[in-house]
């Protein structure tokens, strides 16, 4: 016999409608939109990947020769001479450039033996603004320059260690003015950094290395008693045999001394060089037999000049005046006073290259 079950249910919730489409959701040509501005961005990002590389390798570079600027600075301010070719490469911190090409080092040899001194360099630089270089901006006694041939490896400068004139163009400026490692005409990079004699001296302290007459006064005498006094020099570029210096007495003939060497003009600035005498010294002595023959004050004026130009006629020229009293009695006083001129070189540190 069958039976019928009933079951009650209560609270049955009704059944949930499908949810509707999400309407903050991408299209797919909403999606291509940005799809295609982040490819612009990217493909601008890349553009200027390069320029932004080369910049910071320039920069970087500027500083390395600004350091090796100053190592050199340093040798010569510590040693009274700059390193040659050889000893460059171990005074600079980096003697690389950022494309890891070696710097180009371009010096005076003279500066190699003493800085102090000098009036002069061989070197100059000209700035150029075109690849003529018919009006240049002329730099004069230029010590040392230091430079890296830039991105494209190409030295367009200079590259001799004993070049006289260099000239530095204008970047972008298409030249090559240097064959030797490759022979491309192509836009001027070159970075290049100079400093001029002027400035080295400064740094490297020179005032105490000039050139000047040692003697404050010279020592009083009597007639009929010998004489004998030494004018002494120091400082500045010696001659390195056949006497350290040059003299030059300056005034009328004096009768009442003699003069070891005896050179003399009236005006000693004027006299060529060749016709002052060499001598380490200057020895004064009585007229007779070593005596003053007359009483009386005899101003004395001396000049000296040093080889610091040895190719030239700017060297160091300084002078000093005394007046020697010579008394009849056997008492007197004698004392000098004076003052050096002399050539200076003088200038700036600059360099070229963006």
């Amino acid at each position: 016999m069958s039976k019928t079950i009933f079951i009650k249910i209560k609270n049955l919730a009704p059944c949930p409608l499908p949810l509707a489409p999400d309407k903050n959701g991408f299209t797919l040509i909403e999606l291509a939109m940005v799809l295609v501005i982040m490819g612009l961005l990217v493909g601008m990002g890349a553009g200027l990947v390069g320029p932004l590389t080369k910049r910071a390798k320039v920069y970087e570079t500027k500083e390395i020769l600004n350091a090796a600027v100053e190592s050199v600075v340093s040798f010569g301010a510590s040693n009274n001479s700059l390193p040659d070719a050889t000893e460059f490469t171990s005074t600079v911190r980096n003697p690389n450039d950022t494309w890891t090409k070696p710097l180009y080092y371009i010096f005076d040899s003279t500066l190699a033996v003493s800085v102090c001194g000098r009036n002069t360099t061989n070197i100059i630089v000209n700035i150029c603004p075109d690849a003529a270089c018919g009006t240049p901006q002329v730099i004069n006694d230029v010590a040392f320059i230091i430079l890296s041939s830039g991105e494209n490896y190409n030295n367009q400068t200079e590259g001799s260690s004993s070049a006289t004139t260099v000239n530095v163009y204008t970047q972008g400026i298409d030249i090559d003015n240097y064959a030797t490692d490759m022979s491309r005409t192509e836009p001027y990079d070159d970075i290049v950094k100079w400093i001029t004699l002027g400035e080295l001296t400064i740094k490297a302290d020179c005032s105490s290395s000039r050139l000047k007459i040692l003697n404050n006064e010279l020592p009083s005498g009597s007639v009929g008693t010998v004489y004998n006094a030494e004018i002494f020099a120091n400082g500045g570029v010696p001659y390195s045999s056949g006497g350290q210096y040059r003299w030059c007495r300056q005034g009328t003939t004096s009768a009442n001394f003699t003069f070891t060497p005896s050179a003399s003009s009236t005006n000693c600035s004027t006299l060529p060089e060749g016709s002052w005498d060499r001598a380490d010294s200057l020895v004064i002595a009585g007229i007779s037999s070593g005596e003053p023959t007359s009483a009386g004050s005899f101003p004395l004026t001396f000049f000296v000049r040093d080889d610091s130009d040895s190719s030239g006629p700017n060297d160091t020229i300084v002078q000093k005046s005394f007046v020697v009293t010579i008394s009849s009695n056997g008492n007197g006083n004698g004392n000098g006073n004076g003052n050096g001129n002399g050539g200076n070189g003088n200038g700036n540190g600059n360099g070229n290259g963006n």
